[in-house]
């Protein structure tokens, strides 16, 4: 687990080719409030890396979403 702090840019998640998720740089958002995430095991092709929000649930209508490291 860890903490994504309050004012990061986070990117949402879309469906794309097979069905992979990619991060959609089109439409990225700031947070405004601090969620905790948890880093998902998969491949990358971007500095992006994936990852689902722990809590608090149902901030935001997005299951997976795209961040920078460091955080």
């Amino acid at each position: 687990m860890m903490i994504v702090k309050k004012g990061t840019t986070v990117y949402p998640s879309v469906i794309g080719q097979y069905n992979f998720h990619y991060p959609n740089t089109n439409d990225p958002f700031i947070l405004t409030m601090n969620i905790e995430v948890e880093k998902l095991p998969w491949k990358s092709t971007s500095k992006k890396v994936p990852v689902t929000i722990s809590s608090p649930e149902n901030y935001l209508q997005y299951k997976v979403l795209w961040i920078e490291l460091p955080v």
